[in-house]
C-alpha cells in the first residue's frame, strides 16, 4: 500500500468536505440558522400578513388562486390546504429560515393543482422549488425544536 503525504491526505480531506458542503448544505450550520428561544414568533396578525404575501407571490407563479389564509398554532402539521383553496399555516414556521417557510407555500398551493402526494404533485412543487428535498429533511431535523411548547419566551 503506497504511503501518502501529510498533505495529500489533507487535501484530500479538503476535497471530501467541500463536496459534502456542496451537496448537504444543511450539514453545516443549520442549527445556527435556527432563532433564539428569546425571540417571539410574530403576532397572529403579522403571520397572516407575511404568509399571505408569500401565497400572493407565488400562486401566480403556480397558476393557482387560494382563499383565505389562517396561522394557526397546530402540534404537527406545518400547512393544509382545503378543497376551496383556503389555506392554513403553522405559525411556528416564522421560526424557520425564510426557504422552508416558502417550500411549504408552494407545496399546499401545489394541491390546488393536485389534492394528494402524487408524482404529478412532487412535480409541481420540484418546478418551483427545485431543493424542496433539503427543505423537508430540514424539517424533519429541526421541526420539533420549533414546535416544543414554550420556544415563543
Amino acid at each position: 500500500m503506497p504511503i501518502i503525504p501529510a498533505a495529500g491526505i489533507l487535501d484530500e480531506v479538503r476535497g471530501f468536505l467541500g463536496d459534502l458542503r456542496r451537496d448537504w448544505p444543511e450539514l453545516f450550520g443549520a442549527k445556527a440558522r435556527l432563532p433564539q428561544p428569546s425571540a417571539p414568533p410574530p403576532s397572529e396578525g403579522s403571520a397572516e400578513a407575511l404568509f399571505h404575501a408569500r401565497a400572493s407571490h407565488w400562486a401566480p407563479l403556480l397558476g393557482v388562486t387560494f382563499g383565505r389564509v389562517r396561522v394557526k398554532e397546530q402540534r404537527s402539521l406545518w400547512g393544509s390546504c382545503s378543497r376551496d383553496g383556503n389555506l392554513n399555516f403553522n405559525r411556528r414556521l416564522t421560526l424557520a429560515p425564510f426557504e422552508v417557510l416558502d417550500y411549504v407555500v408552494v407545496h399546499e398551493l401545489a394541491h390546488r393543482h393536485e389534492m394528494n402526494h402524487s408524482r404529478r404533485f412532487w412535480a409541481h412543487v420540484e418546478r418551483h422549488v427545485p431543493d424542496h428535498r433539503v427543505h423537508r429533511r430540514w424539517l424533519r431535523k429541526n421541526g420539533a425544536a420549533l414546535l416544543r411548547p414554550g420556544r415563543s419566551g
